[in-house]
């Protein structure tokens, strides 16, 4: 059997309905006079956006970042709330991406995310009953490749994430946060990411931009992994964090790259 790990694009650890009383690192609280103010200060390069959820109320608003910046949330009064309070009424979860993202490049052409001249064999299509299933992985696509095989972006990108400190790998389910990984923002909103990097793999570092074709990293078998491939996939952000996507590759609808199958990057 082999496993394919999808890492879950929400920015940082936010406040869920067991861990109240936690505050998400990128929440700041400053007492000023006799107020209590709620900060935000995102470190995100590029689009990303806050969920604030009343939980009170049930409702929710989104502030939407194109840059890193610190702002004012919320303000209360010193004497009628204190921190945890706070917390147990609103959850905070910050996500890559723009909250209301109505369109995206369909007819893109993504180029594989290998060498030119290279050819390498399908371990898992989309929409499969194994891993690749759920709106956060269906449309996923793991490459067979040993470790220390180049990996590259599959489209003219920003590079918005990088994790290559783990050297850890295996079937079992707790392996699933020591995956290393690159994720890369296009200019028309959506995301792509490439899993299972060896340690030290990744060769960009936040803040790079990178052309389609471009070499990014080094393949591996870090994460939640029974051996050495490439996992990868297309995004769109939604307001509960990423949705996989279908898209063209190398000229073929992404539907088309099934088990068992090869691709050759000709171009």
């Amino acid at each position: 059997m082999r496993f394919s790990c999808f890492i879950l694009i929400i920015l940082f650890a936010s406040c869920t309905q067991s861990q109240q009383k936690s505050k998400p690192k990128y929440i700041k609280f400053v007492e000023k006079n006799d107020s209590i103010l709620v900060l935000v200060k995102n470190p995100v390069l590029g689009f990303s956006f806050l969920k604030i959820k009343n939980l009170e109320e049930k409702t929710e608003r989104y502030l939407d970042f194109t840059k890193p910046d610190s702002i004012k949330l919320l303000s209360f009064e010193k004497a009628k709330v204190d921190t945890v309070s706070i917390l147990k009424k609103y959850e905070f979860s910050l996500y890559y991406g723009t909250s209301n993202l109505k369109r995206y490049d369909t007819l893109f052409n993504y180029g594989l995310p290998f060498l030119k001249g290279k050819r390498y064999k399908i371990l898992q299509g989309q929409n499969t009953n194994f891993t690749h299933k759920g709106s956060f992985s269906r449309y996923a696509i793991d490459f067979k490749m040993n470790i220390g095989q180049t990996v590259c972006a599959i489209r003219d990108g920003l590079v918005v994430n990088v994790k290559e400190n783990s050297n850890k790998g295996g079937r079992n389910r707790r392996y699933l946060k020591d995956a290393n990984y690159v994720v890369l923002a296009h200019n028309d909103g959506t995301f792509s990411q490439y899993v299972h990097l060896k340690k030290n793999g990744a060769i960009v570092e936040i803040g790079d931009t990178v052309k389609k074709g471009e070499p990014i990293g080094y393949s591996g078998n870090t994460g939640m992994s029974t051996e050495p491939h490439l996992h990868f996939a297309v995004y769109k952000p939604t307001t509960n964090g990423f949705v996989s996507i279908p898209f063209i590759l190398n000229t073929y609808p992404s539907s088309k790259y099934r088990k068992g199958r090869y691709a050759r990057n000709k171009n």
